[in-house]
């Protein structure tokens, strides 16, 4: 689970990049420019899926 979750984040983090730059235009009203808002949302779920990730993997004594 705590792998899928890491994999999940760095998604994120490339998703947020390309809405960053411009290049990527999902879920946009408009498709020019950069979409700052959705970067953002983007790289805190990144950041919220880490997080899930690090309580989710297995603790050593």
């Amino acid at each position: 689970m705590a792998v899928a979750l890491g994999v999940l984040g760095v998604v994120f983090i490339i998703l947020a990049v390309l809405y960053a730059l411009g290049v990527l235009q999902i879920f946009t009203s408009t498709t020019s420019g950069p979409h700052y808002k959705h970067a953002i949302l983007l790289a805190v779920l990144a950041v919220a899926s880490f997080v899930a990730a690090s309580f989710a993997r297995p603790k050593t004594a």
